[in-house]
């Protein structure tokens, strides 16, 4: 029941926006009062209460998985980290990862025994939680909670749908999350476009599958960027940063493509989930790919490269020569504050209609990622390990661990001065983003980052900021067309048999999916041929497609009941 009353009271919070004429998704979390809103704004930073953990240094291993979007020079020397430590008492180990590699590192690790103190930011699904929290690998943390909880209690009462969230079906918490009530986060399935060179060809913004391809056309013939050469790239994504995926946004005009939660290419019609990887609309969206990369307007390195490639078209030349690319941030792409400022020289492409002209935007209103904070039940400081993982939650922590120094990369804000919601403003940026650095751990670690605080940054310079940029193409061009919230697919959690099952079939289901995809692109196979699409579908079901469609119905059936 409390499944069914969470799924019920977000439906009910998006219908009231709406029937406002207010199509943000996300304004504040469901469940929270304007009495805690009001607390939360007027109270810069948390009682520290607690601190130091412990009166003499203790140390705690702690794997951890860098990230591109975190851009971290040394977390061992970072000031944060020196920062958490002299409040904390704590001195940690660190054991740095590839990011990407959290799956195979953290299985590596169970399996040679010699576990770290945390996880953290290994992106332990609820799954792996269920699995090896039943095993007695990861410890439970419900009693750790309920006496040392300060600040995860209080994320529970100001944001009441997480504690569901990351509960196991057994009724156990092994893993903390890091939140993210991100307004633009919950609509960042988009695509960017180089709008100096729309002007130059005067152009309008494409609305429709068509119009785009005639736009990439212009932009690969008539010479956008003005050097004389053709050697502008019309569109590019990656294979590894954030929604830079290519079946994101470019399939959404065909079928719709939820990119989200681990429900990947999944569909949720009148509570029946159903596979689009396999219908009609994906083969049209896979024609359009493949007529894209036919007429040289899609850059076929984006099959196979890192963010980095896509970054070098837009910076790492005297003339820009990238004119459209998916991600969810013009940033992923373009050096934020970086002198050429080709960051600011993109805009955010409205959904494309396509053959049914419909327009949809992909919804994922469900802002956390689970598993950012996972404990081995091997620790001798169980509730050292959990009071340091908890602290983080605590508004000061979070924003120097998101952010940086208090002062130099930002400060509160004084009377008067206003959020990017337009209420009273709580913090201001005093240093953006950029390249890499040490001086806070982007988004690494089980933060709290809540609407309020999101949408409590001040909005002063509108057009070089780069969350009220993301704020206002969000709520301008996507937000109009997203998706109904009764077709989106709730994060699920899964019995240890189900889970078990689950990832067998995902990693073989998901590297055929791939692999066609690109073959079907690049013509090594015939997307016009019915024999060939015909043989594509028998072979997804022989790899158990069927059996995974079932799995998610069943612990989709068990959470709405």
């Amino acid at each position: 029941m409390l499944y069914k009353f969470w799924f019920i009271a977000i439906l009910l919070s998006s219908l009231a926006l709406g029937a406002c004429g207010d199509t943000q998704p996300d304004v504040a979390p469901e469940g929270s009062t304007e009495a805690q809103v009001e607390t939360q704004a007027e109270s810069p930073a948390s009682s520290a209460e607690g601190l130091p953990l412990t009166d003499e240094i203790i140390t705690l291993k702690m794997m951890i998985q860098e990230s591109d979007s975190n851009r971290v020079e040394d977390f061992a020397t970072n000031e944060f980290t020196k920062w958490y430590e002299e409040q904390t008492n704590v001195h940690v180990e660190w054991l740095v990862i590839p990011e990407g590699e959290s799956e195979q590192n953290l299985q590596l690790a169970l399996a040679g025994g010699e576990l770290p103190d945390v996880f953290l930011n290994m992106d332990v699904t609820p799954s792996n939680q269920a699995i090896y929290g039943e095993q007695g690998i990861f410890l439970p943390l419900n009693d750790l909670i309920e006496q040392y909880g300060i600040h995860t209690k209080a994320m529970f009462e100001e944001s009441p749908l997480i504690k569901n969230r990351i509960t196991t079906p057994a009724g156990e918490i092994y893993g903390l999350p890091h939140v993210n009530e991100c307004y633009h986060c919950t609509l960042s399935q988009r695509a960017w476009i180089n709008k100096p060179w729309l002007d130059a060809l005067d152009l309008e913004m494409p609305e429709t599958t068509e119009e785009l391809f005639e736009v990439l056309k212009a932009f690969k013939e008539q010479d956008p960027n003005g050097n004389g050469e053709a050697d502008e790239i019309p569109l590019a994504s990656a294979t590894n940063r954030w929604n830079t995926n290519l079946d994101g946004f470019m399939m959404a005009p065909f079928v719709y493509s939820e990119q989200f939660n681990n429900n990947r290419y999944l569909l949720l019609e009148d509570g029946t989930i159903s596979s689009a990887i396999n219908t009609d609309g994906w083969r049209e969206g896979l024609r359009y790919l493949n007529r894209l990369h036919e007429a040289g307007l899609l850059e076929e390195e984006s099959f196979t490269q890192s963010n980095d490639y896509m970054r070098s078209l837009a910076e790492e030349s005297d003339i820009n020569q990238l004119g459209m690319a998916i991600a969810g941030g013009n940033a992923v792409f373009s050096q934020i504050k970086g002198e050429s400022g080709r960051w600011l020289e993109y805009v955010v492409i409205p959904p494309l209609a396509g053959p049914t002209g419909e327009r949809v935007t992909a919804f994922n209103p469900y802002g956390l990622e689970p598993g950012q904070c996972v404990i081995s039940a091997k620790t001798e400081h169980p509730e050292l390990a959990f009071r340091w993982c908890d602290g983080l939650y605590e508004r000061e922590a979070t924003l120097r661990a998101n952010l940086g120094r208090e002062g130099e990369d930002w400060r509160w804000a004084e009377e008067g001065e206003v959020g990017i919601n337009g209420e009273s403003a709580i913090w201001k940026r005093l240093l953006a983003y950029g390249d890499k650095h040490n001086f806070h751990w982007g988004h690494a670690g089980n933060t709290y980052r809540s609407n309020a605080l999101r949408l409590g940054e001040t909005a002063d310079n509108p057009t070089e900021n780069l969350e009220v940029i993301l704020y206002n193409e969000t709520k301008t061009k996507m937000a109009p067309h997203v998706q109904s919230l009764d077709k989106i697919i709730p994060p699920l959690v899964f019995d240890v048999e189900q889970a078990a099952e689950l990832a067998e079939l995902r990693q073989t289901i998901t590297d055929y999916i791939r692999e066609m995809e690109l073959r079907f692109i690049l013509g090594e196979a015939d997307i016009n041929s019915d024999t060939a699409w015909e043989e594509y579908r028998v072979t997804l079901d022989s790899l158990g497609l069927n059996r995974y469609v079932e799995i998610y119905q069943a612990a989709y059936n068990v959470q709405v009941e």
